[in-house]
């Protein structure tokens, strides 16, 4: 009789689950994600390109405001269904946002091409540079690194002003209320040994 019981409760545990899982799949549906796909183009059939840091394969779906990266070796044609279609170029890195209607992209290098659109693919990059890409046209933009090795370096003072910020705070913290600690101690102290 108690297999019986335990047979029925699992089995209504597990409905419930089912229903629910499927309930928050509609729920999800409903609140309007629209998904795109990437494929990857290689020279290889191992050929990988990164979504928000996780390799993968060509005919993943993905979602708005995703980061693709791809390597030397790799290309991606992500498609958008009617919001557009991008091609990204090897060593490249992009971030896409995009809904039914619209599409936009933050490129932090490489370049991007604009394969199909009705209104246009918004394209920023990070030196600046803006414009709304139409189907057939491109933007890109070059590695701009400071190597530190050309006039002798510019980059030091970020680094001086990071550190010197780190130990303002280490100063204030281990100087403020001479660094006592109040941690109670006034309360009835209640033994099992009585």
């Amino acid at each position: 009789m108690k297999a019986n019981l335990l047979i029925r409760k699992t089995i209504s545990l597990s409905l419930t689950v089912a229903i629910m899982a499927t309930y928050s799949m509609v729920t999800l549906a409903s609140n309007g994600k629209f998904a795109g796909e990437i494929r990857v183009v290689g020279s290889d059939q191992s050929a990988e390109v990164s979504v928000n840091g996780e390799s993968v394969k060509s005919n993943r779906s993905i979602f708005s405001s995703s980061t693709i990266v791809t390597p030397a070796n790799a290309s991606a044609v992500i498609d958008l269904g009617s919001s557009g279609k991008l091609a990204v170029a090897p060593s490249t890195v992009i971030r896409v946002t995009f809904d039914k209607d619209s599409a936009s992209a933050l490129l932090s290098s490489g370049n991007v091409t604009v394969l199909s659109t009705e209104n246009g693919v918004q394209v920023d990059s990070l030196d600046g540079t803006s414009a709304l890409l139409k189907a057939g046209e491109s933007s890109g933009t070059a590695a701009k690194q400071d190597d530190d090795d050309d006039n002798g370096g510019s980059a030091w003072w970020l680094w001086a002003l990071v550190l010197g910020g780190a130990a303002a705070g280490m100063i204030y913290v281990a100087t403020k209320d001479s660094n006592s600690a109040d941690l109670g101690g006034s309360g009835t102290v209640v033994s099992p040994t009585s």
